[in-house]
């Protein structure tokens, strides 16, 4: 059978795309991924009884929390206030001084502040 006309293919629906579509597409591509990051169990232990000591024994602690998704890490330092592990949400602290609270999924290192160590001796 011949054909009346000879058929483009997908080039004839590569119009359909407009300028709206084409801008979220390239928001979508240019989006940063957010990178999961996996603690094992004595690390996430760890993490808790930094955050408990310095709750108790009121220690400076220093953190960085991997908020933007992207390589850069958001540094914060300052002594634990409050600390909620309830099963219904993700488990959080607050800071002395800060009004939002962290959340412990986000968190890529936990320490003391320099000059104090897990015994609470200056170093």
């Amino acid at each position: 059978m011949k054909k009346l006309y000879q058929d483009r293919g997908m080039m004839k629906w590569q119009g359909l795309i407009l300028s709206e579509h084409a801008e979220m597409i390239s928001r979508e591509k240019n989006k940063p991924v957010k990178k999961e990051i996996l603690f094992d169990e004595q690390q996430l232990e760890e993490f808790d009884q930094i955050i408990h000591s310095s709750i108790h024994l009121e220690k400076e602690i220093v953190f960085e929390l991997n908020t933007f998704g992207d390589d850069s890490l958001l540094k914060v330092s300052g002594i634990v206030s409050e600390c909620s592990q309830l099963s219904s949400q993700q488990p959080y602290f607050k800071l002395k001084g800060y009004n939002s609270t962290f959340r412990l999924d986000k968190i890529v290192s936990i320490s003391f502040a320099a000059g104090v160590d897990g015994d609470g001796d200056i170093d």
